[in-house]
Protein backbone atom coordinates (compact mmCIF):
# COMPACT_ATOMS: atom_id res chain seq x y z
CA UNK A 1 0.00 0.00 0.00
CA UNK A 2 1.42 3.74 -1.15
CA UNK A 3 1.03 5.72 2.12
CA UNK A 4 -0.11 9.28 1.28
CA UNK A 5 3.61 10.71 2.24
CA UNK A 6 4.48 8.70 -1.01
CA UNK A 7 2.03 9.86 -3.10
CA UNK A 8 3.08 13.27 -2.32
CA UNK A 9 6.85 12.83 -2.87
CA UNK A 10 6.43 10.73 -6.50
CA UNK A 11 4.15 13.87 -7.30
CA UNK A 12 7.02 16.44 -6.45
CA UNK A 13 9.37 14.18 -8.16
CA UNK A 14 7.20 14.38 -11.26
CA UNK A 15 6.48 17.92 -11.16
CA UNK A 16 10.29 18.62 -11.04
CA UNK A 17 10.88 16.26 -13.51
CA UNK A 18 8.32 17.80 -16.18
CA UNK A 19 10.23 21.24 -15.08
CA UNK A 20 13.27 19.77 -16.26
CA UNK A 21 12.09 18.63 -19.60
CA UNK A 22 10.53 21.56 -20.52
CA UNK A 23 13.20 23.29 -20.96
CA UNK A 24 13.42 25.54 -24.35
CA UNK A 25 15.04 25.36 -27.00
CA UNK A 26 14.68 28.88 -29.45
CA UNK A 27 16.16 28.35 -32.99
CA UNK A 28 16.34 31.47 -35.57
CA UNK A 29 16.19 30.66 -38.76
CA UNK A 30 17.97 33.47 -40.66
CA UNK A 31 16.14 32.92 -44.14
CA UNK A 32 18.96 34.81 -46.14
CA UNK A 33 21.22 32.10 -45.80
CA UNK A 34 19.15 30.47 -48.51
CA UNK A 35 21.78 32.80 -51.08
CA UNK A 36 24.51 31.81 -49.39
CA UNK A 37 27.13 29.90 -51.72
CA UNK A 38 27.80 26.19 -52.11
CA UNK A 39 28.12 24.38 -48.77
CA UNK A 40 26.84 27.76 -47.04
CA UNK A 41 23.58 27.76 -48.72
CA UNK A 42 20.77 26.59 -45.96
CA UNK A 43 17.36 25.62 -47.07
CA UNK A 44 14.25 25.09 -44.46
CA UNK A 45 14.43 21.50 -45.90
CA UNK A 46 17.85 22.03 -44.02
CA UNK A 47 16.17 22.42 -40.56
CA UNK A 48 15.90 19.53 -38.27
CA UNK A 49 12.69 20.73 -36.20
CA UNK A 50 13.26 17.73 -33.59
CA UNK A 51 16.01 19.71 -32.35
CA UNK A 52 14.20 22.51 -31.11
CA UNK A 53 11.32 23.61 -29.19
CA UNK A 54 10.47 27.05 -30.89
CA UNK A 55 11.40 27.98 -34.63
CA UNK A 56 11.71 31.83 -35.34
CA UNK A 57 11.68 32.89 -38.79
CA UNK A 58 13.84 35.84 -39.16
CA UNK A 59 12.94 38.91 -40.18
CA UNK A 60 10.07 40.85 -41.38
CA UNK A 61 9.38 44.26 -41.21
CA UNK A 62 7.48 46.84 -39.80
CA UNK A 63 6.17 49.88 -42.11
CA UNK A 64 5.19 53.40 -40.59
CA UNK A 65 1.51 52.32 -40.29
CA UNK A 66 2.08 49.64 -37.96
CA UNK A 67 1.82 47.01 -40.59
CA UNK A 68 4.35 43.87 -41.46
CA UNK A 69 6.53 43.66 -44.33
CA UNK A 70 7.12 40.90 -45.72
CA UNK A 71 10.77 41.62 -47.14
CA UNK A 72 11.31 38.61 -49.86
CA UNK A 73 8.37 37.79 -51.36
CA UNK A 74 9.99 36.03 -53.87
CA UNK A 75 11.61 33.49 -51.21
CA UNK A 76 8.77 34.15 -48.78
CA UNK A 77 5.53 33.64 -50.47
CA UNK A 78 3.90 30.33 -52.57
CA UNK A 79 4.31 32.88 -55.97
CA UNK A 80 7.83 31.62 -55.37
CA UNK A 81 9.39 29.41 -53.13
CA UNK A 82 6.90 29.48 -50.76
CA UNK A 83 8.97 29.64 -47.65
CA UNK A 84 6.65 30.80 -44.84
CA UNK A 85 4.59 27.72 -45.35
CA UNK A 86 7.32 24.99 -45.57
CA UNK A 87 8.39 26.74 -42.20
CA UNK A 88 5.44 26.12 -40.81
CA UNK A 89 4.48 22.84 -42.53
CA UNK A 90 7.73 21.50 -40.04
CA UNK A 91 5.06 21.25 -37.17
CA UNK A 92 3.51 18.18 -39.30
CA UNK A 93 6.85 16.45 -38.54
CA UNK A 94 7.51 18.01 -34.70
CA UNK A 95 3.41 18.13 -34.15
CA UNK A 96 4.96 19.64 -30.28
CA UNK A 97 7.12 22.74 -32.34
CA UNK A 98 5.80 26.15 -32.26
CA UNK A 99 7.01 28.67 -34.68
CA UNK A 100 7.39 32.91 -34.44
CA UNK A 101 7.29 35.59 -37.02
CA UNK A 102 10.17 37.51 -36.00
CA UNK A 103 9.84 41.21 -36.47
CA UNK A 104 12.68 43.58 -36.97
CA UNK A 105 16.31 42.68 -36.47
CA UNK A 106 19.32 44.98 -36.82
CA UNK A 107 18.32 46.02 -40.28
CA UNK A 108 15.25 47.27 -39.09
CA UNK A 109 14.80 51.12 -38.54
CA UNK A 110 14.62 51.55 -35.00
CA UNK A 111 13.01 55.13 -35.60
CA UNK A 112 9.83 53.31 -37.36
CA UNK A 113 9.57 50.58 -34.08
CA UNK A 114 9.67 54.28 -32.34
CA UNK A 115 6.98 55.83 -34.07
CA UNK A 116 4.92 52.55 -33.78
CA UNK A 117 5.46 52.45 -30.08
CA UNK A 118 4.34 56.47 -29.59
CA UNK A 119 1.56 56.26 -30.96
CA UNK A 120 -2.09 54.32 -29.25
CA UNK A 121 -3.74 53.71 -33.22
CA UNK A 122 -0.37 52.54 -34.57
CA UNK A 123 0.19 50.24 -31.88
CA UNK A 124 -3.30 48.80 -31.64
CA UNK A 125 -2.65 48.54 -35.41
CA UNK A 126 0.43 46.60 -35.40
CA UNK A 127 -1.26 43.96 -32.35
CA UNK A 128 -4.05 43.40 -34.78
CA UNK A 129 -1.80 43.05 -37.82
CA UNK A 130 0.80 40.73 -36.02
CA UNK A 131 -2.54 38.82 -35.08
CA UNK A 132 -3.97 38.57 -38.43
CA UNK A 133 -0.11 37.61 -39.59
CA UNK A 134 0.45 34.46 -37.57
CA UNK A 135 -3.07 33.33 -38.25
CA UNK A 136 -3.02 33.66 -42.04
CA UNK A 137 0.36 32.16 -42.02
CA UNK A 138 0.19 29.58 -39.39
CA UNK A 139 2.84 30.91 -36.78
CA UNK A 140 2.41 30.38 -33.74
CA UNK A 141 3.56 33.93 -32.68
CA UNK A 142 5.54 36.67 -32.69
CA UNK A 143 8.79 37.88 -31.81
CA UNK A 144 9.60 41.74 -31.04
CA UNK A 145 13.38 42.46 -32.26
CA UNK A 146 13.73 46.34 -31.98
CA UNK A 147 16.90 46.88 -31.98
CA UNK A 148 17.07 48.78 -29.51
CA UNK A 149 14.48 51.43 -27.74
CA UNK A 150 15.74 54.82 -27.11
CA UNK A 151 19.05 53.73 -29.39
CA UNK A 152 19.93 53.91 -33.41
CA UNK A 153 17.83 56.61 -34.40
CA UNK A 154 14.84 56.10 -31.80
CA UNK A 155 13.62 58.48 -28.91
CA UNK A 156 16.49 58.42 -26.10
CA UNK A 157 13.79 59.69 -23.65
CA UNK A 158 10.07 58.56 -24.51
CA UNK A 159 11.21 55.17 -26.28
CA UNK A 160 11.77 53.23 -23.16
CA UNK A 161 8.05 53.42 -21.97
CA UNK A 162 6.86 53.34 -25.14
CA UNK A 163 7.93 49.83 -25.88
CA UNK A 164 6.00 48.62 -22.54
CA UNK A 165 3.05 50.18 -24.20
CA UNK A 166 3.68 48.16 -27.40
CA UNK A 167 3.90 45.13 -25.67
CA UNK A 168 1.00 45.41 -23.52
CA UNK A 169 -1.31 46.37 -26.59
CA UNK A 170 0.23 42.98 -28.72
CA UNK A 171 0.18 40.90 -25.68
CA UNK A 172 -3.60 41.27 -25.01
CA UNK A 173 -4.75 40.98 -28.91
CA UNK A 174 -2.08 38.08 -29.14
CA UNK A 175 -2.91 36.41 -26.10
CA UNK A 176 -6.94 36.75 -27.10
CA UNK A 177 -6.41 34.41 -29.84
CA UNK A 178 -4.01 31.55 -27.90
CA UNK A 179 -0.80 33.39 -29.45
CA UNK A 180 2.56 33.96 -28.37
CA UNK A 181 4.64 37.04 -27.87
CA UNK A 182 8.38 37.09 -27.23
CA UNK A 183 10.92 39.43 -27.52
CA UNK A 184 14.54 39.11 -28.39
CA UNK A 185 16.61 42.02 -25.62
CA UNK A 186 19.63 42.93 -25.41
CA UNK A 187 22.03 41.05 -22.80
CA UNK A 188 24.24 44.17 -22.13
CA UNK A 189 23.94 46.34 -19.47
CA UNK A 190 25.00 49.16 -21.37
CA UNK A 191 21.97 48.72 -23.49
CA UNK A 192 19.40 47.15 -21.35
CA UNK A 193 19.69 50.06 -18.67
CA UNK A 194 18.71 52.59 -21.47
CA UNK A 195 16.27 50.36 -23.64
CA UNK A 196 13.90 48.76 -21.12
CA UNK A 197 11.64 48.90 -18.06
CA UNK A 198 12.72 44.92 -17.26
CA UNK A 199 10.35 44.34 -14.79
CA UNK A 200 7.18 45.65 -16.85
CA UNK A 201 8.76 44.06 -20.29
CA UNK A 202 9.12 41.25 -18.58
CA UNK A 203 5.18 41.35 -17.51
CA UNK A 204 4.43 41.29 -21.14
CA UNK A 205 6.13 38.81 -22.82
CA UNK A 206 5.66 35.00 -22.68
CA UNK A 207 9.73 34.81 -22.33
CA UNK A 208 12.51 36.58 -23.51
CA UNK A 209 15.30 35.40 -25.86
CA UNK A 210 17.98 37.68 -24.14
CA UNK A 211 20.70 38.26 -26.72
CA UNK A 212 23.79 37.22 -24.72
CA UNK A 213 26.46 37.71 -27.81
CA UNK A 214 28.01 41.08 -29.57
CA UNK A 215 29.97 41.70 -26.15
CA UNK A 216 33.05 42.12 -28.05
CA UNK A 217 33.60 43.29 -31.78
CA UNK A 218 36.00 44.65 -34.18
CA UNK A 219 33.92 47.92 -32.95
CA UNK A 220 36.43 47.66 -30.72
CA UNK A 221 40.25 48.61 -30.78
CA UNK A 222 41.28 45.19 -29.52
CA UNK A 223 40.42 41.69 -29.33
CA UNK A 224 37.68 40.00 -26.96
CA UNK A 225 35.34 37.38 -27.28
CA UNK A 226 31.98 37.67 -29.18
CA UNK A 227 30.02 35.66 -26.05
CA UNK A 228 32.12 35.13 -22.76
CA UNK A 229 30.58 33.11 -19.90
CA UNK A 230 32.46 35.00 -17.15
CA UNK A 231 34.69 37.96 -16.64
CA UNK A 232 38.65 37.22 -16.87
CA UNK A 233 41.52 39.03 -15.72
CA UNK A 234 42.10 40.46 -19.47
CA UNK A 235 39.14 42.40 -18.36
CA UNK A 236 40.68 45.49 -16.81
CA UNK A 237 37.98 48.14 -16.70
CA UNK A 238 34.54 47.69 -14.65
CA UNK A 239 32.69 48.11 -18.26
CA UNK A 240 34.68 45.62 -19.69
CA UNK A 241 33.91 42.95 -16.33
CA UNK A 242 30.01 43.87 -17.50
CA UNK A 243 30.57 42.12 -20.94
CA UNK A 244 29.79 38.59 -20.38
CA UNK A 245 27.03 36.26 -19.98
CA UNK A 246 26.83 35.80 -16.29
CA UNK A 247 26.97 39.48 -15.48
CA UNK A 248 24.21 40.14 -18.15
CA UNK A 249 22.11 37.67 -16.51
CA UNK A 250 22.47 38.44 -13.07
CA UNK A 251 21.90 41.96 -14.22
CA UNK A 252 18.65 40.77 -15.54
CA UNK A 253 17.63 38.89 -12.54
CA UNK A 254 18.53 41.77 -10.11
CA UNK A 255 16.14 44.09 -12.38
CA UNK A 256 12.84 41.83 -11.94
CA UNK A 257 12.99 39.60 -15.08
CA UNK A 258 12.09 36.03 -14.01
CA UNK A 259 14.28 33.16 -14.28
CA UNK A 260 11.11 31.52 -15.41
CA UNK A 261 11.29 33.69 -18.68
CA UNK A 262 14.76 33.77 -19.63
CA UNK A 263 15.98 31.83 -22.63
CA UNK A 264 19.89 32.50 -22.85
CA UNK A 265 21.06 33.53 -26.40
CA UNK A 266 24.08 31.00 -27.56
CA UNK A 267 25.81 32.05 -30.20
CA UNK A 268 27.10 29.79 -33.69
CA UNK A 269 29.10 32.24 -34.93
CA UNK A 270 32.26 33.93 -33.83
CA UNK A 271 33.72 37.89 -33.82
CA UNK A 272 37.15 38.01 -35.94
CA UNK A 273 39.64 41.28 -36.01
CA UNK A 274 42.59 41.85 -37.88
CA UNK A 275 45.41 42.15 -34.68
CA UNK A 276 48.04 45.15 -35.17
CA UNK A 277 50.88 42.71 -33.92
CA UNK A 278 50.35 38.89 -34.87
CA UNK A 279 52.87 37.94 -32.02
CA UNK A 280 50.68 39.52 -29.40
CA UNK A 281 47.35 37.72 -29.92
CA UNK A 282 45.56 37.35 -26.55
CA UNK A 283 42.47 38.69 -25.66
CA UNK A 284 42.63 42.42 -25.21
CA UNK A 285 45.74 42.36 -27.31
CA UNK A 286 45.28 45.48 -29.85
CA UNK A 287 43.32 45.00 -33.84
CA UNK A 288 43.37 47.48 -36.40
CA UNK A 289 40.01 46.23 -37.82
CA UNK A 290 37.56 43.58 -38.46
CA UNK A 291 38.96 39.96 -39.42
CA UNK A 292 38.22 38.85 -43.36
CA UNK A 293 34.95 37.89 -44.57
CA UNK A 294 34.09 33.94 -44.64
CA UNK A 295 33.99 32.07 -48.11
CA UNK A 296 30.19 31.51 -47.20
CA UNK A 297 28.79 34.20 -45.53
CA UNK A 298 30.96 36.69 -47.13
CA UNK A 299 31.22 38.79 -43.62
CA UNK A 300 33.91 41.06 -42.18
CA UNK A 301 34.41 40.44 -38.71
CA UNK A 302 32.17 37.24 -38.47
CA UNK A 303 32.65 33.70 -39.22
CA UNK A 304 30.09 31.16 -39.05
CA UNK A 305 30.56 28.10 -36.88
CA UNK A 306 30.94 26.08 -40.40
CA UNK A 307 33.49 28.02 -41.66
CA UNK A 308 35.56 28.30 -37.77
CA UNK A 309 35.52 24.57 -37.63
CA UNK A 310 36.71 23.33 -41.01
CA UNK A 311 39.90 25.99 -40.51
CA UNK A 312 40.69 24.36 -37.03
CA UNK A 313 40.22 20.78 -38.62
CA UNK A 314 42.56 21.92 -41.15
CA UNK A 315 44.80 22.45 -38.68
CA UNK A 316 45.35 25.93 -40.37
CA UNK A 317 44.54 27.62 -37.11
CA UNK A 318 45.98 27.16 -34.02
CA UNK A 319 43.37 27.10 -31.37
CA UNK A 320 43.62 28.45 -27.26
CA UNK A 321 41.15 27.85 -24.44
CA UNK A 322 40.39 30.42 -21.62
CA UNK A 323 39.50 28.86 -18.46
CA UNK A 324 38.20 31.70 -16.44
CA UNK A 325 35.72 32.16 -19.03
CA UNK A 326 35.03 29.37 -20.32
CA UNK A 327 35.88 30.03 -24.06
CA UNK A 328 38.16 29.30 -27.24
CA UNK A 329 39.43 31.51 -29.47
CA UNK A 330 41.77 31.07 -32.45
CA UNK A 331 44.97 32.89 -34.08
CA UNK A 332 46.42 32.88 -37.83
CA UNK A 333 48.88 35.12 -38.71
CA UNK A 334 47.08 38.56 -38.14
CA UNK A 335 43.33 37.07 -37.78
CA UNK A 336 41.88 36.33 -35.06
CA UNK A 337 38.76 34.86 -33.51
CA UNK A 338 36.72 34.57 -30.59
CA UNK A 339 33.49 31.71 -30.93
CA UNK A 340 31.24 29.15 -28.58
CA UNK A 341 32.09 25.49 -29.40
CA UNK A 342 30.72 22.54 -27.76
CA UNK A 343 32.56 22.75 -24.75
CA UNK A 344 31.44 26.20 -23.81
CA UNK A 345 27.88 25.87 -25.45
CA UNK A 346 27.72 22.38 -22.63
CA UNK A 347 29.32 25.10 -19.84
CA UNK A 348 26.30 27.73 -20.64
CA UNK A 349 23.83 24.78 -21.19
CA UNK A 350 24.67 23.99 -17.42
CA UNK A 351 24.66 27.66 -16.66
CA UNK A 352 21.35 27.60 -17.75
CA UNK A 353 20.33 24.63 -15.57
CA UNK A 354 22.17 25.61 -12.63
CA UNK A 355 20.08 29.33 -12.44
CA UNK A 356 16.77 27.63 -13.64
CA UNK A 357 16.35 29.56 -16.75
CA UNK A 358 13.76 29.14 -19.36
CA UNK A 359 16.14 27.67 -21.94
CA UNK A 360 18.25 28.41 -24.51
CA UNK A 361 18.47 30.40 -27.69
CA UNK A 362 20.47 29.88 -30.71
CA UNK A 363 21.46 32.91 -33.83
CA UNK A 364 21.34 31.37 -35.77
CA UNK A 365 21.14 27.45 -36.72
CA UNK A 366 21.86 28.21 -40.17
CA UNK A 367 25.77 29.19 -38.90
CA UNK A 368 25.51 25.66 -36.84
CA UNK A 369 27.93 22.85 -38.87
CA UNK A 370 24.35 21.67 -40.48
CA UNK A 371 26.01 19.21 -42.69
CA UNK A 372 28.14 17.90 -40.62
CA UNK A 373 31.57 18.59 -42.50
CA UNK A 374 33.02 18.67 -38.99
CA UNK A 375 32.05 15.67 -37.12
CA UNK A 376 27.87 15.30 -35.83
CA UNK A 377 25.70 17.44 -37.73
CA UNK A 378 24.40 20.76 -35.98
CA UNK A 379 26.87 19.75 -33.52
CA UNK A 380 26.32 22.71 -31.46
CA UNK A 381 22.11 23.03 -31.07
CA UNK A 382 22.81 19.14 -30.67
CA UNK A 383 24.92 20.37 -27.18
CA UNK A 384 22.79 22.17 -26.33
CA UNK A 385 19.36 20.44 -26.70
CA UNK A 386 20.82 17.10 -25.41
CA UNK A 387 21.86 19.03 -22.50
CA UNK A 388 18.45 20.54 -21.63
CA UNK A 389 16.45 17.62 -22.34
Amino acid sequence: MVTKSECVLSLILALSCAAFAQKNVVCYYASWATYRAGRGQFNVDDIDPNLCTHLAYAFFGLLENGTISILDPWLDLDSGRGNIRLFNELKNVNPSLKTLAAIGGYNQQSEIFSKVAANPALRQAFAEDARDFCLLHGFDGVDIGWEFPGQRGGDPVADRENFVLMLADLKQVLSANGLILTGALAAAQNIAETAYNIPLVSQHLDFINLMAYDFNGAWNSFTGHNSPLFAGPADSTDFQRTLNVDHSVSYWLQQGAPASKINLGVPHYGRTFTLENKANHWLRANAIGPGSPGFYTQEEGALAYYEICENFSSGSWAQFWDSDQKIPFGVINDQWIGYDNEETTTYKCNYILQHNLAGGMVWSMDQDDFRGNCGPKFALLSALQSCLN
